[in-house]
């Protein structure tokens, strides 16, 4: 038995090596890649003399993500038009082999495709929407095929859509909930922030969630927010050093969204004494608080300039 599973694992693996059959050279450096870095080159300086002598007359494109079984191929003016309709419709456009990808030109032995060099590129689409000032960077593969003139003949592109789709609403008005001038959730904050007022800091904490979380400008950028009890160590800190003479709010507002999770936002005009010199601050602080279902705090964040205290 062992006998004939030994002599299947050799039949197995001879099969596997027996299926593999060489069909062309893969290239990192290739004149076919510098055409395609010529294109990029051409339009990213609005060149189109450049751009045009790079694209032959009986070029083919097409959308790897086209479901239309039917669809014609792009010609040589449509692509013009296209590069020239993205340059003109936005704002600071360019595309650009990606930082994480290198291109690969392949030279195929097999007969169909061999009178042409292939490139397949990873590229970055960047720019501002001219209409709607919504900024995109959007990945793209493309299979571009380089002809013995060095002019791209062939191009299959293959795009995620969805960047745009914050593009595609901002092209009309959208509406995304309710504003209420007077809510609970209203009320909930305001009784926090006085809570501040007055040092009490078990008021403070009635309004919140247990698992509460607490960021703002403090806090760098991606950095996790702080729990409840790391709060408090901050608010400690803060206080040893300072006294809040007053907290006056000056705007207030609830925002009942339909895309996300719904929050208070609210200014107020923070009086603080510097303990070391006695110095009275004036200091605005903008807060947003998210609320959970049952109307509790889950998220803090203040926005303010620390460097006022200094």
């Amino acid at each position: 038995m062992k006998t004939k599973i030994t002599v299947l694992l050799f039949l197995a693996s001879t099969l596997v090596f027996a299926q593999k059959k060489k069909n062309g050279t893969i290239f990192i450096e290739h004149p076919a890649i510098d055409v395609v870095n010529q294109m990029y080159e051409a339009i990213n300086t609005k060149n189109t003399e450049m751009l045009s002598s790079l694209i032959a007359e009986d070029f083919k494109g097409f959308n790897g993500d086209g479901m239309d079984k039917d669809a014609k191929a792009q010609t040589k003016k449509e692509f013009l038009a296209n590069i020239k309709a993205w340059q003109t419709q936005n704002r600071y456009f360019s595309i650009n082999q990606t930082k994480n990808g290198y291109p690969d030109a392949i030279e195929y032995k097999d007969e169909a495709f061999n009178n042409a060099t292939w490139v397949y590129a990873w590229e970055l689409l960047t720019g501002i929407g001219g209409t709607t000032g919504v900024k995109f960077s959007q990945p793209r593969h493309s299979q571009y095929a380089v002809n013995s003139d060095n002019q791209i003949v062939f191009l299959r592109t293959y795009m995620n859509q969805m960047p745009f789709v914050e593009s595609w609403r901002s092209q009309r008005e959208l509406k995304d909930g309710e504003i209420y001038s007077h809510h609970p959730n209203i009320n909930t904050v305001r009784k926090a922030m006085h809570a501040l007022e007055f040092n009490d800091m078990d008021a403070f904490y009635e309004g919140f969630a247990d698992n509460a979380e607490f960021d703002g400008l403090f806090n760098d950028w991606n950095n996790d927010p702080l729990n409840a009890e790391e709060y408090k160590k901050a608010q400690e800190d803060f206080l040893s050093l300072n006294i809040i003479n007053g907290m006056d709010c000056n705007w207030i507002k609830f925002y009942e969204f339909d895309s996300q999770r719904d929050y208070v936002q609210s200014w107020w005009r923070v009086s603080i004494t510097r303990k070391s010199d006695g110095k009275v601050i004036i200091i605005p602080v903008l807060f947003n608080h998210g609320f959970d279902d049952d109307g509790k705090i889950i998220r803090h964040n203040e926005l303010w300039n620390e460097a006022k205290l200094q």
